[in-house]
């Protein structure tokens, strides 16, 4: 239904604004809805509005509807107060997206003339006014004023839920891959717009002081805002443009810092000029991701495209409207605004997917490679095995070979040697007893092969029966043989070891037995804290040179010398010591130095 007459009149500096009553005169007709500064411009203050209407008798029940005041406001029916907001005042109630309903009992009104009074607070750059007023049958009149509240506040509350929801979402997927920058920038993109669509349900400026605080604080959201799309669009299109994107930030922190420091006369200007500027930067993004997504022809590209196309338009009207080209104050951002929220992040969980699914193919990829990585490698560990103990075998024949070398060779050439020097008739117990020494020999070899790791005697007792036979073969050769012992009693070492450290023994005094013509021989062998020393001494004429060197190589030496230097020196390696070989005072001198502590039982096969 139509009203009758439709007035409105400000309250001058002359009036009171804080007065309850309208004032007598000054009362112009306006047509619904209206904003006062077409009519008054620049004016800060209350304006009422004065609606008239006739009602037949008797009187019946009538619905109310008023869409919405801009800024905050009071409503009388024929001089009853039918709704008040909290602040007339500045602060102001921010009550310019409220739609208001009420139902009017018959008693309220009168037959005949019916006056509505709406007493209007509001600042001249937020575009201060009434919208429409509708009244007629209650069911009827309560429908529109259900679409209305859908449109200004149910709908509102649904896209923030939605916006903050998607923001939070992405953010935590960004969160996990720093290098997804689109990411960041639509999750910074979703809470800069939740800031500013705040706007369209908040009923109060706090946390600010002002209704003019508040404004800025918006209008710097709205900044971020594009200034996030922009660099969403950038990231998401695989584009790096430094130079445009520092720009981009310097402009828009240069519009930030405008807002803030402008005064109260010149915040109508600036809002608008920091609306344009942003507005046509996020166009212009739209159109760079129109242009990428279509040349390019990626599907998830012209998806978050089409998305932002229905923005466009949503935010083109919303553009005019701000500007007052459009006789509203519904937006359309905001409702539409989760169409692109939902679309880019669908979008984003498309390509978290794809990017999943390719690494579950990576990984499948690797397992099979690494299962024939592994069959290779046991193939090639049972290769190298059989060849280990191919080596093994054959290291084993070679320190085999070595100590029939060095123990039962020094006996035969011992044994030779006796039969050599003896009378022609050599008694029968003497032949024995050579027998017997090469029996000797033989299991000490045999032995030490079958038990690697059983020893048990300290190596005084390892060392006597060699130290006996070697004195009496000395003796009945004309050689004095001396003998230095000292702390071997204490000494514990395994049956390989000592073989080892025998073997060496045995070695140099065969050598000296057979190419020294030496008529003195000192067996020096000292133990002290798990080192072991020895040293061999002779009066001969040496090696056939003078000085042997210890630095020679194992090769050179056992080229030059024989196989019996060799295995000696390869015996003390693998003791874990060092051998020398000089000739001091026209003596020739074999130096052993083996440290025993933490190096185990001696590693045959070396």
């Amino acid at each position: 239904m139509n009203f009758d007459r439709i007035e409105a009149v400000r309250a001058g500096a002359d009036r009171r604004p804080d007065l309850a009553e309208p004032p007598d005169t000054g009362w112009v007709d306006v047509t619904l809805p209206d904003v006062w500064t077409s009519r008054w411009p620049g004016y800060d203050g209350v304006v009422w509005y004065r609606l008239t209407w006739h009602e037949t008798s008797p009187a019946q029940a009538r619905g109310l509807l008023l869409s919405y005041l801009n800024m905050a406001g009071a409503v009388y029916l024929n001089g009853s107060l039918l709704s008040r907001d909290d602040s007339l005042v500045e602060p102001l109630t921010r009550a310019w997206n409220t739609p208001r309903y009420w139902v009017v009992e018959a008693p309220a009104l009168r037959p005949g003339v019916n006056t509505l009074l709406v007493r209007v607070s509001g600042l001249a750059a937020y575009s201060p006014g009434l919208g429409a007023v509708t009244r007629g049958a209650p069911a009827a009149v309560h429908a529109r004023y259900e679409v209305d509240r859908w449109v200004r506040r149910d709908l509102q509350l649904f896209s923030l839920a939605i916006t903050v929801t998607l923001g939070v979402f992405v953010l935590t997927l960004w969160l996990y891959r720093r290098d997804e920058t689109a990411y960041g920038w639509f999750s910074a993109m979703s809470f800069a717009w939740w800031l500013y669509a705040v706007n369209q349900i908040a009923t109060r400026p706090w946390p600010f002081a002002t209704t003019d605080a508040w404004e800025v604080f918006v209008s710097i959201a709205f900044l971020a805002y594009c200034g996030c799309f922009t660099m969403f669009v950038l990231r998401f299109c695989g584009r790096r443009m430094p130079r445009i994107e520092t720009s981009l930030w310097t402009i828009f922190g240069v519009g930030a810092g405008w807002l803030v420091v402008m005064p109260h006369a010149s915040i109508e200007t600036s809002r608008a000029l920091w609306a344009v500027i942003p507005g046509v930067t996020y166009l212009g993004s739209c159109l760079l991701l129109f242009a990428l997504t279509w040349r390019e022809r990626r599907l998830e590209q012209r998806i978050v495209s089409l998305c932002a196309l229905t923005f466009i338009v949503a935010g083109t009207h919303d553009f005019l409207v701000f500007l007052g080209v459009l006789a509203s104050n519904v937006y359309y951002t905001a409702q539409t605004s989760q169409v692109l929220m939902i679309g880019m992040a669908i979008v984003l969980a498309r390509r978290f997917a794809e990017n999943a699914r390719r690494i579950e193919q990576f990984n499948d990829e690797l397992r099979v490679r690494v299962d024939d990585a592994r069959e290779e490698l046991a193939l090639t560990l049972s290769r190298q095995h059989e060849l280990e103990v191919a080596n093994a075998r054959l290291a084993e024949r070679l320190n085999l070979a070595h100590d029939l070398h060095d123990g039962l060779g020094g006996a035969l050439v011992s044994s030779i040697a006796a039969i050599e020097h003896a009378p022609h008739t050599l008694p029968p117990e003497r032949f024995l007893g050579l027998l017997k020494e090469l029996r000797d020999e033989l299991r000490i070899v045999i032995d030490t092969a079958a038990t690697h790791q059983h020893g048990g005697l300290t190596l005084a007792e390892q060392i006597a029966p060699l130290r006996h036979r070697i004195t009496e073969l000395f003796e009945s050769q004309k050689i004095q043989c001396v003998w230095r012992l000292d702390g071997i009693e204490q000494c514990e070492v395994s049956a390989v070891q000592s073989l080892e450290l025998l073997r060496i023994l045995q070695e140099a005094l065969t050598n000296v037995l057979k190419h020294s013509r030496a008529s003195q021989v000192s067996i020096d062998l000292q133990h002290d804290d798990g080192r072991v020393t020895l040293r061999v001494e002779d009066n001969g004429v040496g090696f056939g040179v003078d000085g042997v060197q210890s630095s020679v190589s194992p090769d050179a030496m056992g080229h030059r010398n024989g196989t019996g230097l060799h295995s000696m020196r390869l015996r003390a390696q693998r003791l874990g010591g060092s051998l020398a070989l000089h000739r001091e005072n026209e003596s020739t001198i074999v130096l052993v130095h083996v440290d025993l502590r933490g190096h185990g039982e001696a590693r045959r096969g070396v």
